[in-house]
């Protein structure tokens, strides 16, 4: 029975933007190999932790959206166990409201305008002070 889940982990900071894209990258195939589809990939970038965490200052956060079986969500976890450059990671089922809540998230980033290319020079110089 396909699920939605969302899981979110923290990846050390020190590694260079190629090495993040690839951890990115295979924890997204590894959902779509198992049959799942990733709704929604959102990459939150360098952040500061709330408290070391292996005496890490700093992460680099990624939010993964997907519907998949749930030992699609176990080796997924299992991936992010193994590999050392992964701090933190958590996986959440999502039910009912908190579904429908991602869902219109989801289509509601989807649908939004680009509102840099869509203000006019006039209305960014009223925006200005």
């Amino acid at each position: 029975m396909e699920r939605r889940y969302e899981t979110i982990c923290i990846i050390k900071s020190e590694l260079g933007d190629d090495a993040i894209r690839e951890i990115v990258k295979k924890a997204s195939a590894s959902i779509e190999e198992g049959a799942g589809s990733v709704n929604m990939l959102d990459e939150w970038g360098r952040r500061r932790l709330s408290y070391p965490i292996q005496k890490k200052h700093e992460g680099f956060y990624v939010l993964f959206d997907y519907t998949s079986t749930a030992e699609v969500s176990k080796s997924l976890e299992r991936a992010f166990r193994l590999n050392e450059s992964v701090i933190r990671y958590q996986t959440v089922r999502l039910e009912g409201k908190a579904a429908v809540r991602a869902a219109a998230k989801q289509a509601a980033l989807a649908a939004k305008p680009d509102v840099e290319a869509a203000a006019t020079p006039e209305a960014k110089a009223e925006a200005t002070p």
